[in-house]
């Protein structure tokens, strides 16, 4: 049976995250799934003894928030990539082409930067897209640095990084992820609400 507090606990945090401004359907629920189920390890976090499950537990929950922001931010991305005569959904990312090496100097390149239309139905990697949005201004800087903290915490969850990284230092910075999680969420909403309210 559920613990009372555990159930005041989530009731509280239900009404005070909400993800209704999603449209699509299967979206909302996964995220408020992975949203309810974070925020259950963290109440967890402090009643857990032993140091080794804490460290998978801040795992888990790191992972889990870098996806929802990650899905978050991909959608408030499609909302703001429609062509108004096409109605395609995309982004037009600039990178380098290589045209030729140069003899003389070993690694040096002559390169022309390209632009490249990539679709949002397309795989697009998760720094591509923040670096997208952060260059054409469509959110701010500080929620830019917010969102590159969080997907490179989530980023630090691979064995091989492990080895070298402190793993106190990602528990200890849970509760600042948490926070930056709830400014980028809020921001979102509010920016989609007010697009609806054109």
């Amino acid at each position: 049976m559920i613990d009372k507090s555990l159930e005041f606990y989530i009731d509280r945090y239900k009404k005070f995250r909400k993800f209704e401004y999603i449209r699509d359907e299967k979206l909302k629920k996964i995220l408020y799934q992975y949203a309810w189920y974070t925020y259950f390890l963290f109440y967890l976090f402090d009643k857990i003894q032993d140091e080794e499950l804490k460290n998978f537990m801040a795992h888990t929950t790191i992972i889990y928030i870098g996806s929802i922001i990650e899905a978050v931010v991909f959608y408030y991305a499609s909302t703001k990539l429609v062509d108004s005569k096409s109605k395609r959904r995309y982004l037009e990312l600039e990178e380098f082409k290589k045209v030729q090496d140069l003899k003389k100097c070993e690694n040096l390149f002559v390169c022309e930067l390209v632009k490249k239309e990539v679709s949002l139905n397309d795989s697009i990697n998760f720094h591509s897209l923040i670096n997208w949005l952060k260059d054409k201004k469509i959110i701010s800087q500080e929620i830019i640095d917010k969102i590159d903290f969080i997907r490179k915490k989530r980023n630090l969850i691979h064995i091989n990084v492990l080895k070298t990284e402190s793993e106190l230092d990602l528990i200890l910075e849970l509760e600042q992820i948490f926070i930056y999680m709830k400014d980028i969420l809020d921001f979102v909403e509010i920016k989609i609400c007010w697009l609806d309210e054109e």
